[in-house]
């Protein structure tokens, strides 16, 4: 009985820990891992997140955090976000999220690669504010 009792408990532990390990893949957990690396500049930890594709973005994002002035830096480091709405369609995902000092809605795009969510960004998509005409 004792054996039986511990092999349950040991399948169900297994099951548990199996479940738990895969549920953190999906794009909303994808894109949370990556804007709170971001936030954290640390872009080693981001690459994990983001598409081969958008890896010149990100390192152009990096020169860019890095020239921003100590007092902007910590402000960004304070800010927390909340993933508002998650529309998956296929391989590819839109996550909107807000933060505690922006709190108009932004969207990641984010795809498969490989059977991991990972987020797509180009310049267009991260910045669009430079885009439209004066």
């Amino acid at each position: 009985m004792k054996k039986t009792s511990t092999l349950l408990f040991t399948s169900f532990l297994g099951l548990f820990i199996f479940n738990g390990c895969h549920s953190g893949n999906g794009p909303k957990e994808t894109a949370l891992k990556f804007l709170t690396a971001v936030q954290q500049m640390n872009y080693t930890e981001a690459q994990k997140y983001a598409t081969d594709d958008s890896r010149n973005m990100l390192q152009a994002l990096a020169a860019f955090q890095k020239m921003m002035p100590p007092s902007a830096q910590e402000k960004y480091r304070n800010e927390h976000f909340e993933i508002t709405d998650v529309e998956i369609n296929g391989d590819e995902a839109d996550v909107t999220y807000t933060s505690n000092q922006d709190t108009t809605n932004k969207t990641l795009k984010l795809k498969k690669e490989n059977g991991r969510w990972k987020v797509f960004f180009t310049k267009d998509s991260f910045m669009p504010d430079l885009n439209e005409e004066a």
